[in-house]
């Protein structure tokens, strides 16, 4: 009989594991319908129209700042420094006189070489009056006007020696710091300064890839300080006459007013290039495309009927973006080529939020970021 007592074991069993299923089923059941009470979430987006306006394609490059006159002056031969005629960093003249070096050597032998200068100078004069009154010879003149010639060139290149030891300024500049001091001593070839000419205009040095290359002379690009600002104007004044090999990058030069800017040799600035017309563009918010392995999407905004209301959901929709840069300057914008339609309503600010279907609370956007997003 003791199997009598097992079975009677398992059915205790089985009875307490089926209620205890059933508890738990009605409960998950209960939670389900009270789950199902609740209210679908919404999330609240910005709305964007897209609209249609005429943009610029213009691609961005870094230009250099140039100096329209700028020289690296340093001295030619070895000497000592006995005066320094311009401040650090001051401005300086044509023609001012920038450093002396020690020529007192130089000088003591040009006034030898003069000396003898003026000796074979009084002896051909003499030779000459011998010649034309038949007591001299024709080879005692000719010797005569040798050695002036030689004590001559003998005194030029003295002359030249001294002036080489004299740095003069070859145009109106301003020099850049130095650490000159009288008593110095220099080496042949010592850096003395930069000067960088004072001019009405500075140039702008900028490089575009080969097939943005179609830029002509007169053409006008924008200038955008790292600082920040208004976009300056400049004229394209001078293109090279080849590709560089190595870059693939056609080297170009814009001229821009000095007193537009305070700008100096060397500094970096963004420089944009029109690359061609003016286009119709589909532009929206930068913040309305998403980017994931796929691709980039927007989210749609489309009005339905759910339960007799009117309702905002969320499509996912693939786009194409350009691949030139648009007009706008603050990077805020994106031209999308394909995938919208203007008068479609798009997520803007909140799009992140949103998954494939969603339920979305629109809001009105700012008018005047519409206008500005649209290029007005």
């Amino acid at each position: 009989m003791r199997w009598l007592s097992w079975l009677g074991v398992v059915a205790v069993c089985v009875v307490v594991a089926g209620s205890l299923g059933f508890y738990k089923y009605t409960e998950i059941q209960a939670a389900i319908e009270r789950g199902m009470a609740f209210p679908e979430p919404a999330e609240a987006v910005e709305i964007y129209v897209v609209e249609e306006a005429a943009r610029q394609p213009r691609i961005e490059v870094t230009g250099e700042v140039v100096a329209t006159r700028s020289a690296s002056l340093r001295n030619e031969l070895k000497g000592r420094i006995v005066d320094v005629g311009f401040a650090p960093g001051a401005r300086v003249e044509a023609g001012q006189v920038l450093l002396r070096l020690d020529v007192s050597e130089e000088e003591a032998q040009l006034a030898e070489a003069r000396a003898d200068l003026q000796i074979t100078q009084l002896a051909l004069q003499r030779a000459q009056r011998l010649v034309r009154s038949g007591a001299g010879s024709v080879e005692a003149r000719d010797q005569a006007r040798a050695q002036y010639d030689a004590a001559q060139a003998r005194v030029n290149a003295l002359v030249a020696l001294i002036d080489k030891k004299t740095l003069r300024a070859p145009f109106a500049a301003i020099a850049s710091l130095h650490e000159l001091e009288v008593g110095q001593l220099l080496d042949a070839g010592t850096a003395i300064t930069e000067l960088v000419g004072i001019a009405d205009s500075v140039w702008i040095d900028f490089a575009l890839p080969q097939d943005n290359a179609g830029i002509t002379v007169g053409s006008q690009v924008d200038i955008l300080l790292e600082s920040g600002g208004d976009a300056l104007a400049a004229t394209v004044m001078a293109r090279d006459a080849a590709v560089n090999v190595r870059s693939r990058n056609l080297r170009l030069r814009a001229e821009l007013p000095a007193d537009a800017a305070e700008l100096l040799p060397g500094m970096l600035v963004r420089v944009l290039v029109p690359l061609a017309s003016s286009q119709v563009a589909t532009v929206v918010p930068a913040t309305s495309v998403r980017r994931d392995a796929l691709g980039t999407s927007v989210y749609v905004i489309e009005p339905v009927e759910e339960d007799g209301q009117s309702r905002h959901r969320a499509v996912k929709r693939r786009v194409a973006l350009s691949s030139v840069r648009g007009a706008d300057l603050s990077g805020d914008t994106v031209i999308v080529t394909e995938g919208l339609v203007p008068g479609e309503e798009i997520a803007a600010i909140g799009a992140f939020k949103l998954r494939d279907g969603a339920l979305v609370v629109p809001g009105e956007a700012d008018p005047d970021a519409a206008d500005r997003l649209v290029g007005h």
